[in-house]
């Protein structure tokens, strides 16, 4: 009996050895891809296309003239900032030209205070709001004098959106001198750190020498 069991333990062991050795071995699974670092992609228009897409700005129907400030701007033209400037007063449509400022916000590199403070005196409500809207979100006190004017604009709604323009200039003001008062008080409170450590390191050494003439 025992021999039969014994018998039956080695050729089971036997089976499983001989199958582990005839499958493949399985293979370990694959390193995962290596990370895709951003990489900005090249321009895809010649010189020539731009030059076409930029002529496109004067075309006679405005839904095309808006189109090509648009890809413009998506694909940043290093000459966007003088067109969109040029349409802001140029253009013959008050929607485009509102379209326009409102593209230009949040970007300080293509903003231009001349641009703006034209359009100041734009025949077209819409588009003096806008502009005090663009004025105001850059806070250059500079153009207060231009802002000050449109107090006696016919529209009431003018009116008001300059004199929330000129509280805009006043409380970025405010905020800046107050960033500058907390700075230089920063540096103030530096500077008598790095002079009470000094004085610390000097005290040192004097006990140090003072422990050296003792001894």
């Amino acid at each position: 009996m025992r021999r039969a069991f014994a018998l039956i333990v080695l050729l089971t062991s036997g089976g499983f050895l001989a199958r582990e050795y005839m499958e493949p071995p399985q293979q370990p699974p694959p390193a995962p891809p290596p990370a895709i670092t951003h990489v900005e992609p090249g321009p895809i228009f010649s010189d020539m296309e731009l030059k076409r897409i930029r002529a496109s700005i004067k075309d006679g129907d405005p839904g095309v003239r808006w189109s090509a400030a648009q890809l413009l701007f998506s694909i940043h033209d290093p000459h966007l900032g003088p067109i969109l400037d040029k349409m802001i007063t140029e253009d013959p449509d008050p929607d485009v030209r509102m379209k326009v400022i409102g593209l230009m916000k949040g970007r300080e590199d293509l903003l231009r205070l001349g641009g703006l403070v034209r359009a100041l005196g734009d025949t077209d409500k819409g588009v003096r709001l806008q502009a005090l809207k663009a004025l105001g979100d850059i806070g250059d006190p500079s153009v207060a004098g231009w802002v000050t004017a449109l107090l006696k604009d016919p529209e009431p709604d003018v009116r008001i959106a300059a004199l929330q323009t000129l509280g805009r200039f006043q409380d970025k003001r405010k905020q800046e001198f107050r960033a500058l008062a907390e700075k230089l008080k920063q540096d103030y409170e530096a500077a008598l750190r790095r002079k009470a450590l000094r004085e610390g390191n000097a005290a040192i050494v004097d006990t140090n020498d003072a422990d050296f003439n003792v001894k």
